[in-house]
Parts: C-alpha cells; structure tokens; sequence
C-alpha cells in the first residue's frame, strides 16, 4: 500500500499588531492642533475687536463723488484712512481697559449729493454700532484735497468713537473734542506724549469720553476732570466756551 502524500498544512494567519502611534509624532500632531487652535482663537480676538468698513461708490453721481470714487475708493485708500484715524483716535480715547471702548460695528463712507453745512456730517446707522460718515462735496475742492479729504475722515471717525451722554452732551464740547482729536492727530502719526502736560491732556480727553458713556448732566466734566467748572478740561479752553456748552445739545438725528 502506497503512502498517500500528505498534505500540506497551511499555519492559520494571524492579524499583524495593531500599530501604535510613536511618542514623537503623537507629540506632534498634538502641538500642531494647539497651534491651530490658538490661531482660530486668535483670530476670533481679533474679529471682535474689528469692524465693518463700506465705502460707497456709487451713491453720488456728481463730478466730487467720482473724482473721490477715482482717488480714494477704486485704490482702496479711503478705507486705510479710516482704519488709521481709529487707531490714532483710541490711543487718546482709550488708553487702557478702565476706559470701555464704544461698540462700533460698521462705518458706511460716502459722499453726499449736495453741500454739507460741515465738511463732514455723521449719523447713526438702521442698527446699534452702525454709523454712516458723509462727506460734503466741498472737500474735493481743496488745492490740497488728500490732505482735505483725511482732514475730514479724521473729525468723522473722532467722532463716531466719542461717546454722547447718550445723545445729550452739549454739540460745542463734542465738537471741541473732535477738534482737538483731529488737531493731535495732524500733529504727530503716532500721537507720542513726549511730555508730561501732553500726556495729562490726553487723559483728561479720555476721562471725559469714558464719563459721557453714561447720560450727560452738567457736574460731567467737574468729575471726570475733578476741577471746578471755570477751570475744567484747560486743554478745551481755546475751542470751545464751557458757560454755554449746557446750553448746546446735540440734535436727535445725528451723532
């Protein structure tokens, strides 16, 4: 009787070890998602702490309205202006986090259709934090009109960054911190307080913004400045009579 061949056995197959991550490339792609993570954090800081801009370019059509459209929009030059008079106004306005920052979302820039009483006019916008900055024509027909037209967007910018005393502190003292917003920024880019009177003056101007967040009453400027009212705020002295300002508010319909 012949053997029959045997027949070949094949070892049952065994699943290889699940591998394992190394320590080193664990580490790795753990710093990697941290770093992703405080970048979008980051970067939602920073969204917060923004806001909108909208330069219109059509909603004139006169001979000032395109030349602005031609010089200061199509370039984009308009809206770079407008977020450096912000950073020049809050260095004054709101020199640390014991001054809160007024909440401003957007700011829409345009030129009017007709002439403007001031060269610009600002007025609050269809919801809370907008504001809308109009130009008058009359700015496009400065011999300098780079310099007129950010001479103007800095007053409306200072402006929008102003608080009111909800709507009524008196038009001449906010018209006189605009004037000497817009004095200071022309003055120095970089708003440097290289004296100690400098410096004092531009805390006085934040002390008073930070006291109008609340509603205006004429012992205001007294306790923001702790000075009695002849002597308050020297630094607005050249720009504005401080006997009269209880008696100027500002109109409803604008800001």
């Amino acid at each position: 009787m012949m053997d029959e061949p045997l027949l070949p056995t094949a070892a049952p197959k065994t699943a290889p070890p699940a591998s394992t991550p190394s320590s080193p490339s664990f580490l790795r792609r753990l710093r990697i998602f941290l770093v992703l993570a405080a970048c979008a954090l980051w970067a939602n800081y920073e969204a917060s702490e923004g806001f909108d801009i909208i330069v219109l370019h059509g909603a004139s059509h006169s001979p000032a309205a395109r030349r602005f459209g031609l010089l200061f929009v199509s370039n984009g030059r308009a809206a770079r202006l407008v977020l450096s008079s912000s950073d020049l106004v809050h260095r004054v306005l709101y020199p640390d986090d014991s001054f809160p920052r007024k909440p401003v979302r957007r700011i829409t820039l345009f030129m009017a259709d007709e002439d403007l009483n001031d060269t610009v006019v600002v007025s609050h916008g269809r919801h809370p934090g907008e504001f809308v900055v109009r130009m008058s024509p009359t700015v496009m027909e400065a011999t300098d009109v780079q310099m007129s037209v950010a001479s103007a967007l800095q007053r409306g910018v200072a402006r929008v960054w102003l608080w009111d005393g909800r709507g009524q502190a008196p038009r001449s003292l906010l018209d006189a911190m605009v004037e000497y917003l817009t004095t200071q920024n022309n003055a120095s880019a970089t708003l440097s307080t290289t004296s100690c009177c400098a410096a004092a003056e531009q805390l006085r101007v934040a002390r008073v913004n930070r006291a109008m967040q609340e509603e205006w009453n004429d012992r205001m400027l007294e306790d923001a400045c702790g000075s009695p009212p002849e002597k308050v705020c020297s630094v607005f002295l050249p720009l504005v009579d401080l006997s009269t300002i209880t008696r100027n508010v500002d109109p409803k319909t604008s800001v």
